[in-house]
């Protein structure tokens, strides 16, 4: 997996771990496949008894990756698109369709999401992780007058509130970029409104 991406997609940002959302849970072995449409797969029992329930393991709203199970999301770090939404002895039934065939034998990774304490500055700090292109800098917001110039690449932006109330915003390049490419108009998006727009 590579560190990071050029593109604005949620799975190139930088894979550092103040920006993980996720953490394994176990990973589990496909007992009966399935095929695209289908939601639903069988495990092999956990501890190799008939007796074995998966509610004891793995979790409802747990993330689930593995090839044709999720179609965006990093293993161990961010959030599928996919999630567990029943478990009935060995059976899952996840919340969107398998998009290809899943095979008996394939392995298949459950995470659950890291929580962290309210007003944990980690709760925010993935979203305000943005793509900053030539365009993208050239829009930034002029309401926001000193964050000042941007540099090309994976930035993060923090809102500060000062002891007497004024606001500033403090950006960080974590990864420059020569290239960047942005496909998405929101994503300069943060947890505190717009910072850049266009592509």
């Amino acid at each position: 997996m590579p560190a990071w991406s050029n593109t604005d997609a949620p799975t190139s940002k930088p894979k550092f771990d103040v920006e993980r959302q996720t953490r394994e849970v176990t990973q589990l072995t496909v007992a009966t496949g399935n095929t695209s449409g289908n939601n639903v797969i069988t495990f092999t029992y956990y501890d190799g008894t008939a007796s074995s329930n998966l509610s004891n393991v793995i979790a409802i709203g747990q993330y689930v990756y593995g090839t044709n199970v999720s179609a965006n999301g990093v293993a161990n770090f961010f959030k599928s698109n996919n999630t567990v939404s029943a478990i009935s002895g060995n059976t899952v039934t996840l919340t969107n369709n398998l998009f290809g065939t899943v095979s008996a034998g394939a392995i298949v990774e459950v995470d659950k999401a890291i929580s962290l304490r309210t007003n944990n500055i980690a709760n925010t700090y993935f979203q305000d992780t943005i793509l900053v292109t030539a365009t993208r800098a050239a829009n930034g917001n002029n309401t926001i007058a000193n964050t000042g110039n941007f540099s090309a690449g994976w930035v993060h932006v923090t809102k500060k509130t000062n002891s007497d109330g004024t606001v500033r915003y403090l950006k960080e390049t974590l990864v420059a970029l020569a290239n960047p490419t942005a496909s998405n108009t929101s994503s300069g998006n943060t947890s505190f409104g717009q910072i850049v727009s266009g592509v």
